[in-house]
């Protein structure tokens, strides 16, 4: 049987539908591009906007009239947001949510023996099991990515994840340390830790730190591992240090900070004002002077004046971020920010995000700067023989050389062109 795989939303949907394909192969199926015919059609979905739910369902509709004659399986973030009337418009085979999605295989293959339709959404606050979806290995074998944590308790005014993914909940810390030393053993070079809240990792009163420590002395030490996204508020003073003395853990974080206006702040229900937030990040680069930190930004949010958008403006080059993820805010029913007056005309969210863009485009040339010779991990090479990696600060790199790369290499940069380290062998950039 032919199965294709189609992915929308975040990268812990990325990770999961990377299970999904594995798991699947596994037991015999056979896994076809989302483009391609194929017997039985899986549209992994997102929810975190209006304008994501309604694409899940275009998606959804598209599969169904490109394969007329395939199951449809639907599994994700939108199916468990949807409402019982809304599932039953996809005429979906099968429905799963937040809930036995590492059960999914097993799922489809009673779908193919039975022939009967199921819908198995539950009430998001059954869910308080972590449901453990190991990768053992990755294609690249470059860059691994570990899933520890689901859900989020934060309940930002703008954000419909808590309703899709439930409350927090985290992987056994002996299954994250295991999984981290097979990873490595597999020729693994870097472990990315994920999560939709993974800051929030807990597990028998061991913190994100705790983690950490415990794999920094046990997994290989020729293994780097890098946080996907944490909230300031969750930088704590161990994980500086552990950054500080292990060159292991990427000088790398990701921090949404969202707005740089306490009103605006206030409104989304973010847990720090600016001030704070900043103060943290001056402590922080104070103790590790080589860290970069990226954030996310939304542009627009409801009432968010020109006043205000000024002085996240201000607020944002203050910061010196090293790079910005700038989202233009989208309205999802069911949040309270959904209830609110005062939504923002396009044409003036549009001209916002292009001034947050450049910023953002700016302060990542500067931050590049900073840095040479780099640390870079080969990912892949093109066809036309170039490689790409990312330097342990996660600006992307491509490198022209004649020798064949692999794993981590040191090398010097010759120029810097659309915000990508250029490294040129010939021109005699390479170190190593």
């Amino acid at each position: 049987m032919r199965i294709s795989i189609t992915t929308l939303g975040c990268k812990v949907n990325a990770y999961e539908s990377n299970y999904y394909a594995q798991q699947l192969q596994e037991h015999g199926f056979k896994v076809v591009n989302s483009d391609e015919k194929a017997d039985l059609c899986i549209i992994n979905t997102c929810t975190v906007t209006n304008t994501a739910a309604s694409k899940s369902r275009q998606k959804i509709h598209a599969l169904k009239k490109r394969n007329p004659n395939a199951l449809i399986v639907v599994v994700g973030c939108y199916a468990q947001n949807a409402t019982r009337e809304q599932r039953e418009e996809l005429k979906a085979d099968l429905i799963i949510g937040a809930k036995y999605k590492n059960q999914l295989v097993s799922l489809i293959q009673s779908l193919i023996e039975e022939h009967q339709a199921k819908d198995l959404v539950g009430d998001i606050s059954d869910f308080t099991q972590f449901e453990e979806m190991p990768i053992h290995v990755f294609e690249s074998k470059h860059r691994a990515f570990l899933k520890i944590e689901d859900g989020c308790n934060q309940f930002c005014t703008y954000c419909a994840i808590p309703y899709a993914r439930g409350p927090q909940r985290s992987l056994r810390f002996e299954q994250v340390v295991s999984i981290a030393k097979e990873l490595a053993q597999k020729g693994h070079r870097e472990i990315v830790l994920t999560g939709i809240h993974t800051g929030r990792y807990y597990d028998q009163g061991k913190t994100l730190s705790d983690l950490l420590k415990v794999l920094l002395e046990e997994v290989d030490e020729n293994v780097y591992f890098r946080i996907s996204s944490i909230e300031i508020t969750e930088v704590d003073d161990t994980l500086i240090d552990l950054m500080k003395h292990h060159k292991q853990l990427c000088h790398h974080l990701h921090i949404p900070v969202q707005s740089g206006c306490n009103k605006t702040l206030k409104r989304m229900n973010r847990p720090y004002t600016i001030e704070e937030f900043i103060a943290r990040l001056d402590q922080i680069r104070k103790e590790i002077p080589d860290i970069s930190i990226s954030t996310d930004v939304i542009c627009g949010f409801v009432q968010e004046s020109d006043e205000e958008f000024q002085t996240t403006l201000k607020n944002m080059e203050r910061c010196s971020f090293s790079f910005m993820h700038v989202f233009p805010y989208s309205k999802r029913n069911g949040t309270k920010a959904s209830t609110m007056k005062g939504e923002i005309h396009g044409s003036v969210v549009k001209e916002r995000v292009a001034q947050l863009l450049k910023l953002s485009s700016q302060l990542r040339y500067k931050d590049m700067m900073r840095f040479s010779p780099l640390e870079v991990l080969i990912e892949k090479q093109d066809p036309s023989g170039v490689y790409h990696g990312y330097s342990s600060q996660y600006h992307p790199v491509q490198i022209y050389s004649e020798k064949s790369l692999t794993g981590r290499i040191h090398c010097r940069w010759d120029r810097i062109e659309n915000n990508v380290y250029i490294v040129n062998q010939k021109e005699g950039c390479l170190c190593d």
